[in-house]
């Protein structure tokens, strides 16, 4: 028996792919390679396996595994398990198949399949049942090819990562983390909800101190376990209680704000979209299009047009009165005389001040 275990995960991408014989499958990995939260890799075998699944490296954690497709012929399929042979009789398109990995699970698929394996870590569900004050899960017991459609949808909204972890931001991962772990946790770990109530949100100090390392990090270089210290929160602590504060969680508030500084570099700069969209914290021009399309319902140059539109609208009156001559004294409230200007026949140094600002404005 391995005393100590690696903290990286071994199972994964290329080298996990070697199992069912391939050269390549595509992946992406949660965290740092020192320190790997989960792993996400596809092994596609359009016609099937000649042969049984190589040993994977065994290790403190699960692979999880998700079918895309419908297995129409499931003959002579199986898993061996240490060392006993579990036959499979049908595998639904979605369905699932955990094995732990220190159980040397072994694949037999002798036909063609499509599926994505999750490896998860005993460390990171671990550190997920302390933060949510859960017992330990010591298996995660599932009948291999039953549907769970939860997590067929959470499977294909990760598919776009596969290879291109870049497109990401760590929130982001941070998120996807812990909303797979109380998934599998709920749905193979036998164990159900915290049933502790958190009434109160953050207080202001909290508050503020994020709104400074957010507007700081538009770029989405934090994670959710440095904000939580920063606030003194554990992770699902401080989760909750941002979600009852700001309305929404810390991913979306971020893509807010990501909006709202495009939204003003749009207003007050020349700068191409490409440049804005840097300089927001989005990726590319391409996410920061979609992105902006999603929240604003329209497209950012399209956006800008009809801003501009409403600008002239709104200072036509201002144009008017600086065009026309129209009585300065309609501008102010008459129980605020200013004083005389006598250079001005009677009207008032405030005024003109003022007409001259509205004057300039509408020359831009």
């Amino acid at each position: 028996m391995i005393d100590q275990w690696p903290e990286w995960i071994s199972n994964s991408g290329n080298t996990f792919g070697r199992c069912f014989h391939l050269r390549n499958a595509p992946s992406v990995l949660f965290g740092s390679k020192e320190s790997a939260q989960l792993a996400i890799t596809r092994i596609t075998v359009p016609n099937g396996l000649p042969e049984p699944t190589a040993p994977v490296r065994p290790e403190r954690g699960f692979t999880i595994s998700l079918h895309l497709r419908q297995q129409t012929e499931t003959y002579r399929w199986g898993t061996w398990v240490d060392g006993k042979f579990i036959p499979i009789r049908y595998w639904e398109r979605g369905g699932v198949g955990v094995y732990d990995l220190e159980a040397n699970p072994i694949a037999v698929r002798p036909t063609g399949f499509d599926a994505v394996h999750f490896n998860l870590p005993r460390r990171t569900l671990d550190a997920f049942t302390d933060d949510n004050e859960l017992h330990r899960i010591g298996g995660l017991p599932c009948t291999q090819g039953i549907k769970n459609d939860v997590l067929f949808h959470l499977t294909n909204f990760a598919l776009p990562w596969l290879g291109d972890e870049r497109r990401v931001c760590s929130l982001m991962f941070d998120y996807f983390v812990w909303m797979f772990c109380s998934l599998i946790a709920a749905s193979y770990g036998q164990v159900g909800p915290t049933r502790t109530i958190y009434l109160g949100g953050l207080a202001p100090w909290q508050k503020r101190r994020l709104l400074e390392l957010i507007d700081s990090n538009l770029d989405g270089q934090l994670r959710l376990s440095y904000l939580a210290e920063e606030c003194g929160l554990s992770v699902s602590h401080f989760s909750r209680s941002f979600k009852r504060s700001f309305g929404v969680p810390v991913h979306r508030y971020l893509i807010s704000r990501r909006v709202e500084r495009a939204k003003f570099l749009l207003r007050s700069s020349s700068a191409p979209l490409s440049e804005i969209a840097l300089e927001s914290g989005f990726a590319d021009q391409a996410a920061f299009s979609r992105t902006f399309r999603a929240v604003v319902g329209t497209s950012p140059k399209r956006w800008l047009n009809e801003h501009m539109h409403r600008l002239s609208v709104d200072l036509r009156p201002a144009m008017r009165i600086d065009r026309e001559g129209v009585h300065r004294r309609f501008l102010f409230p008459m129980a605020l005389p200013p004083a005389v200007d006598a250079r001005n026949d009677g009207a008032t140094s405030d005024v003109a001040i003022g007409n001259d600002k509205i004057g300039e404005i509408a020359q831009e």
